[in-house]
């Protein structure tokens, strides 16, 4: 991790599948957000066991007042969700949510640095439930804690502001990025992703404000430097 600590997304992927090797687990997910944001997107470095069939959870945004979401930000140490169906702590639209993509049990904790809490990590087994013997909820503990928060927090400090922009672009501007990248113009892209040219102005627009490009060519160069294209 330490020799890719200028490229964030490298640096996420040898994380996630590090940890999901660690823990056994089927998948590692995590995001860049905050905790009073409307939306938290998940996905942007994801690591899965190869030997099962276990979804993505990325792709759609998760709404990021749900009271399970708020308890992931805000609570202290990470959160253990034994068994979804039955943990009364889970709403009925997270449990949808999460059982479409295959969960049964669940670590999720804040990524911190200090006081800054600036993104999400969850541990999830879709084949049984979490192992209930004792070390797993330790190593998960001290390894993000320990090592991935603040290796991580580095990574993405020197990436700088624009990467970090990259990173919190929703799939859908990632998609519109892309179409631009390619030279696509805005009529293009409305009739390639089936909307009307105002949301796709709209979502330009967004892309600008968060990662400060001004031109195709630094767009270009952004998304190539955040593994975007």
């Amino acid at each position: 991790m330490l020799l890719h600590l200028d490229d964030l997304s490298g640096c996420w992927s040898i994380a996630t599948g590090w940890l999901q090797a660690e823990l056994r687990c089927h998948r590692v997910d995590t995001g860049f957000g905050e905790h009073h944001a409307a939306e938290y997107f998940p996905g942007f470095a994801e690591a899965k066991a190869g030997d099962h069939d276990v979804p993505s959870f990325a792709g759609k945004p998760v709404d990021n007042r749900d009271a399970m979401m708020q308890a992931m930000w805000r609570n202290p140490k990470p959160l253990v969700y034994a068994d979804i169906k039955q943990d009364a702590r889970v709403s009925e639209k997270m449990r949808n949510r999460m059982s479409g993509a295959k969960t049964r049990s669940k670590f999720a904790w804040a990524l911190r640095s200090g006081q800054d809490r600036y993104g999400l990590i969850c541990a999830d087994w879709t084949e049984h439930l979490v192992p209930t013997e004792s070390g797993l909820y330790d190593c998960f503990e001290q390894t993000v804690a320990d090592v991935l928060g603040p290796v991580i927090f580095v990574a993405r400090t020197i990436s700088g502001p624009a990467a970090k922009g990259a990173a919190s672009l929703t799939p859908s501007e990632v998609a519109v990025a892309r179409l631009v990248a390619r030279g696509l113009s805005y009529k293009e892209i409305a009739r390639q992703r089936g909307r009307s040219f105002s949301t796709i102005d709209h979502q330009l627009r967004s892309i600008r404000e968060k990662t400060g490009a001004t031109s195709t060519a630094a767009l270009i160069h952004l998304l190539s430097r955040s593994s975007l294209i």
